[in-house]
């Protein structure tokens, strides 16, 4: 199953639940996954829920669909549901829904005869709360429920096994305007994230599995080139804490992260973005991920559009897989559509307190 864990390999070790770790938005997705520094969006809870306080309204709601491994098949999809409040000018809460459908499975016993079909699914339920801590400084804490089904066949019997995970992100961020090659209108932000930090994926058989948990740490430059036109950069840096050594496998969750900061700084994933935006309705982006051969070996290039209508907000991305063998990831694209409230002057970022 796509959403269980992966094998482990002779001496090395992959934690399971990847499908945490993707970006679920289009816009994130069109700039490589990025998400730790951009500005502020429906979408924030996924990779930086900090940058709420930031936002240029006062909530909204948001729904994405990914059809997922489209090379490999053509039932299974990811659905994302969030949405945030801040219900003062330093203080937010935000919640998401992650739904993972792993598709239609027929199950057969070992001498080939069919026995039925299933449809298992996996979801992750996060609620965050986020605070300003200064006038460009603010954190977040978001607590994650996950659910995911191990399906296994006793005595020509389908059982479909369920085991529950509660997970935690940290995160900060900090955004300020300065002048950029001569223009006061622009804007530097960086943020941080310590994320799926939890208990471990205990599956029936006794045998336990780490989260995907990973640190990392963004920066962005955004630059009004004039009224009407502004771009920004984007460069983001992760590493892995789950340790790629099998003596790791046992030991608990905090151990195994700290030694997964300081070990294998091969275990890395590198992110840069772009994105163009034209009186703030119309934006094109694009992205390039890689990660290093001990985690997936993914190494893609994404681009995607946004428009803007008053409170409507629709954006559309398009994953390029550049490796010489093309995996299943290629040619991924992602859809969501939002709507906000309460917008504000977007040249009033609200900095005071």
């Amino acid at each position: 199953m796509l959403g269980a864990p992966v094998c482990i390999f002779s001496q090395t070790m992959e934690p399971a639940l990847q499908v945490l770790v993707f970006a679920p938005d289009a816009r994130s997705a069109s700039m490589g996954d990025a998400g730790m520094a951009t500005s502020a969006d429906v979408n924030s809870q996924h990779r930086n829920a900090a940058k709420y306080v930031f936002a240029e309204s006062n909530g909204g709601v948001g729904l994405s669909y990914t059809p997922w491994l489209r090379d490999a098949t053509s039932d299974i999809d990811i659905t994302y549901l969030s949405g945030f409040y801040r219900f003062a000018n330093n203080q937010s809460l935000s919640a998401s829904l992650r739904f993972f459908s792993l598709g239609t499975i027929d199950l057969y016993t070992e001498d080939a005869q069919y026995l039925q079909s299933i449809k298992p699914n996996e979801f992750a339920i996060d609620i965050a709360y986020s605070r300003r801590l200064g006038r460009h400084f603010s954190g977040s804490v978001t607590f994650r429920y996950i659910n995911s089904s191990k399906v296994t066949i006793e005595n020509d019997n389908t059982v479909i096994s369920k085991t529950s995970n509660i997970a935690t992100d940290v995160a900060f961020y900090y955004q300020k305007p300065c002048s950029l090659f001569g223009n006061d209108n622009s804007e530097i932000a960086f943020g941080t994230i310590v994320s799926n930090l939890g208990t471990k994926l205990e599956l029936p058989d006794s045998s336990s599995y780490f989260l995907p948990m990973r640190m990392g740490l963004g920066l962005r430059a955004t630059c009004s080139i004039n009224n009407e036109n502004k771009i920004s950069a984007i460069i983001e840096l992760e590493k892995s804490l789950v340790p790629n050594n099998y003596k790791y496998k046992n030991s608990d969750v905090l151990s195994a992260a700290a030694n997964g900061i300081f070990s294998d700084f091969s275990q890395m994933i590198y992110i840069v973005g772009a994105e163009y935006s034209y009186k703030n309705t119309l934006m094109f982006r694009a992205g390039y991920h890689k990660e290093s051969k001990p985690l997936t070996d993914n190494s893609y290039i994404t681009f995607g559009i946004g428009a803007r209508y008053e409170n409507l907000h629709l954006d559309a991305s398009y994953l390029f897989v550049t490796a010489n063998e093309k995996t299943a990831m290629n040619n991924t694209y992602r859809i969501s559509l939002a709507w906000t409230f309460g917008n504000r002057n977007p040249n009033n970022r609200s900095y005071d307190l």
